[in-house]
């Protein structure tokens, strides 16, 4: 099992968990994107129960070994590892925008054009 400590606290998770989320975290890296995942915890009165985590690629959190407590067979069905969100990717965003602001400004440029070239107006 592990501790994982951020800034506002820290939880008790599985080592497979905390693995999951260090691996996730840092396939964010330099993106701007967050998600919120929930993971198992295991509480102070020793149950286990759903936390909402959000994760970005700036958040910082440190992860320790829980001194006397050896991973057992039970830790993985305690603590499952859940399905981590899928990247988005944010970059391509802009490129979609600035692709659909040419089709309109070059669409205004046409209809200019057609209103120049129509004797009637």
């Amino acid at each position: 099992m592990k501790s994982i400590t951020f800034a506002s606290g820290t939880i008790v998770t599985g080592s497979a968990v905390a693995q999951a989320l260090v691996d996730y975290v840092a396939t964010l890296s330099g993106s701007v994107t967050s998600s919120s995942i929930d993971i198992p915890v295991q509480e102070a009165n020793g149950t286990v129960a759903t936390h909402t985590i959000v994760l970005g690629s700036a958040v910082q959190f440190d992860i320790a070994d829980i001194d006397g407590v050896v991973p057992g067979e039970d830790e993985e069905v305690r603590f499952p590892v859940p399905s981590m969100p899928e990247e988005k990717m944010v970059a391509v965003i802009p490129d979609a925008v600035e692709d659909l602001d040419s089709a309109n400004f070059n669409q205004a440029v046409d209809d200019i054009e057609s209103m120049l070239d129509d004797p009637s107006l």
